[in-house]
């Protein structure tokens, strides 16, 4: 007979299990990059089905849907934010399930996932003081539900919390009341963004409103505490604050520096016969630059009006006035982003860049920036629009799409698939050439053949410290995903993604 195991051994090995249970709830001896384990509340007890079922009802969704999920343990150890990371894993092991959401009591459960990522800070870790923001508009378009800026802004000029990351913003109504402008600053204030409101000169016309955006910047109480002046449009949007106040600091601020970005358009860059910075992709200025421009006679007209240096653009007419009176020329920074494209921007968004400011998102191309930023607050500013690609020929673009590819990814996904339009169309080879010089060749869109299935972020949600939760849909409906003579799929389809620390 063998010999009995004294009992405090028993107790002992207990304890340990006991340890590792608590510590690791997800251990399983499975490999790091696939547990086994699965969860109904994301991962940490957070309910689901009430978030979900209510983004799906208000965007008339469902009931009927078929639905797949994954619970995303982000690991910020990578030494770089590749354009694509690949990952040794499916990102659904499990097949899709078909569910009437409302009737059921909790939603399947999800597997944890290991991805690798590279470390960087969240909106509640950014200082942006030395930033100063300067932008002209209407009341009309600062108020209205279609073209107010007020969600971007939050995510771009404050810590997320309800308190100000440090930029300054000067916000110029033009002819306005005293009433509307104490409702803007009121506005502004109750998110936390730490704005200055004030009246256009109503003697002036929209470039030279723009023009002036200089003086006021430049004549702010704040000037001695601000490195570098932001001329923007009331949709630009800076995804990236750090990244973009890091690249900032290549350029000396006691320097005289004029910077931003062309149009993506190489025939628009050649009709305008010069080389400017285009004022949707944000243009800097350093105090030199801005001290330079107050003295110069950017805003002289001719006995007709029309300005001594000629231009119906603010950002055209402030390069003619640099370039008339002084030596300053233009620094061209290419990761911020004009956007001068139509349609269906996917392929931009799904290249694996990292623009530093996007544009003409409520105009020439409808995107949410606000709710692709969200994931910001779990795994940092470099997580949004990272790109991962899977095992199973899934890509998550991250806040923005999750694209299957049916038939295998047998193209290269680090040229910019060609789904948006440049007005030349009809010539397939001039479209490709009018892009050519920003994003290379473009690759044929894969939209209406079949080997393309994307779901687009619906929603997200910050579920605590460092836990976000996305959704994303590809609705029934939708004939990009579809080649010739396939059938519609019955349900829509919904994927949610919850990451965690």
């Amino acid at each position: 007979m063998l010999p009995r195991t004294p009992l405090h051994r028993w107790l002992a090995v207990a304890f340990f299990v006991l340890v590792i249970v608590w510590y690791h709830p997800n251990f399983s001896g499975s490999s790091i990059g696939d547990s086994s384990s699965t969860t109904g509340f994301s991962g940490n007890g957070v309910d689901d089905l009430t978030y979900v079922r209510k983004l799906l009802k208000d965007n008339k969704i469902g009931p009927e849907i078929e639905y797949a999920a994954r619970t995303i343990r982000y690991v910020p150890d990578a030494t770089q934010r590749k354009s694509i990371t690949e990952v040794n894993q499916n990102l659904f092991p499990q097949s899709f399930k078909n569910i009437t959401i409302s009737k059921n009591q909790n939603l399947p459960s999800s597997r944890l996932l290991d991805i690798h990522v590279k470390h960087s800070p969240r909106p509640d870790q950014v200082d942006a003081s030395d930033l100063i923001f300067g932008v002209s508009t209407t009341y009309d378009r600062f108020t209205n539900e279609g073209t107010s800026p007020m969600k971007e802004w939050v995510r771009w000029l404050t810590d997320g919390n309800g308190r100000t990351n440090g930029a300054g913003l000067i916000l110029a109504l033009f002819n306005t009341t005293e009433e509307n402008l104490g409702n803007a600053a009121k506005t502004l204030e109750s998110v936390g963004i730490n704005a200055t409101v004030v009246p256009s000169n109503l003697e002036l016309d929209m470039p030279g409103r723009y023009v002036d955006l200089v003086h006021m910047l430049y004549n702010h109480p704040t000037r001695n505490s601000r490195k570098y002046f932001v001329l923007i449009d009331d949709d630009t949007f800076f995804p990236y604050m750090n990244e973009f106040r890091n690249t900032l600091r290549q350029y000396d601020p006691t320097k005289p520096y004029y910077i931003g970005t062309f149009t993506e358009r190489v025939d628009w860059i050649l009709q305008n016969g010069a080389p400017f910075a285009y004022g949707g992709g944000g243009i800097v200025l350093t105090e030199p630059a801005c001290q330079k421009i107050v003295s110069l006679p950017c805003l002289e007209k001719k006995e007709d009006g029309s300005y001594v240096l000629a231009s119906d653009q603010g950002d055209r007419l402030l390069f003619n006035c640099l370039r008339e009176h002084t030596d300053i020329t233009l620094t061209y920074l290419p990761s911020l982003h004009q956007e001068d494209q139509f349609g269906d921007p996917s392929g931009f968004y799904e290249s694996g860049i990292q623009p530093l400011s996007l544009h003409h998102y409520k105009s020439w191309h409808h995107f949410n920036p606000d709710r692709m930023h969200v994931v910001a607050d779990a795994c940092g500013e470099s997580c949004v629009l990272q790109r991962f690609q899977f095992l199973d020929n899934y890509i998550i673009t991250n806040g923005f799409s999750v694209v299957h590819y049916p038939q295998g990814i047998d193209f290269d996904p680090l040229q910019v698939e060609g789904t948006f339009g440049s007005g030349n169309d009809g010539n397939p080879l001039l479209h490709e050439t009018v892009f050519s010089y920003s994003f290379g060749q473009l690759r044929k869109s894969m939209n209406h053949t079949g080997k393309k299935k994307g779901w687009e972020l619906l929603g997200a949600k910050k579920e605590g410290d460092g836990r976000v939760k996305q959704v994303y849909v590809k609705r029934r409906g939708e004939g990009r995903w579809l080649a010739e003579g396939e059938d519609a799929p019955l349900r829509d389809s919904i994927v949610v993604l919850t990451w965690i620390p």
